[in-house]
């Protein structure tokens, strides 16, 4: 009896802990996807204007760079819902606060003035980094698969495609997506506000780096011969 007692005692946590993270996944996945319809149809209402647009050039380039970012938003709701059970989680307030201010703080961006003088170049440039930057990371999810996770945790070692080349290629990605965001609300606050999104990615990594140290062996060898974003450089 007593046993018994004790067993189901230790279950409770275990089935909270279950029922939160399907609550959060279903939470986040339901967001991602919610926006990712936003983006798809902003995209499409781009290319419905083209046929009346004197710019219709800048206007398909528009509809392309926010359907990239659709699509990367899709692809995350999808691997929320497919995504394994984590093997470890790297404890503690302060990680889960640097992942989560990493991973968003850029939409601040969104509440400041967009630039309404910048020249073509400097708009094209824009257009071209946020698809070049979205699209790499779709390839990047594709092979991060069921391991995706905004948090510091630990699924499945990744050693293919982009990953061959550096550890972090989907932060690579969003760092050239975010440049190219940047552009479009350029001002010192822009510029401060992407610069402390950088340095939270940063912290994000060590967090992640750790936590995929301490439960994969393979991959302290794995990070000797692997830039961490930049081959040659870091």
């Amino acid at each position: 009896m007593k046993r018994s007692m004790i067993r189901s005692s230790q279950s409770k946590p275990l089935v909270w802990r279950v029922r939160f993270d399907m609550a959060i996944r279903a939470a986040l996945g339901l967001f991602f996807a919610l926006s990712a319809g936003l983006y798809f149809h902003n995209a499409f209402a781009h290319w419905h204007k083209i046929a009346g647009a004197k710019s219709w050039f800048m206007q398909a380039a528009d509809g392309f760079s926010i359907f990239a970012i659709g699509l990367y938003t899709f692809m995350i709701a999808c691997l929320y819902a497919l995504r394994l059970r984590p093997v470890n989680k790297f404890a503690g307030i302060k990680p889960a606060i640097t992942a989560i201010m990493g991973g968003f703080l850029v939409a601040g961006l969104l509440f400041l003035p967009p630039r309404a003088d910048l020249p073509l170049y400097a708009v094209l440039t824009s257009i071209a980094l946020i698809i070049i930057g979205n699209l790499f990371a779709v390839i990047a999810l594709s092979h991060l698969g069921r391991s995706f996770s905004i948090l510091p945790e630990s699924r499945k070692l990744v050693m293919s495609g982009p990953y061959r080349f550096v550890r972090h290629p989907l932060y690579v990605a969003e760092a050239i997506a975010t440049l190219g965001a940047m552009i479009n609300f350029l001002s010192p606050a822009a510029v401060a506000l992407v610069a402390a999104q950088f340095l939270l990615q940063l912290g994000r990594i060590h967090y992640e780096e750790k936590t995929l140290r301490a439960n994969f062996p393979a991959y302290t060898k794995y990070s000797t011969h692997t830039a961490r974003l930049v081959p040659g450089l870091y």
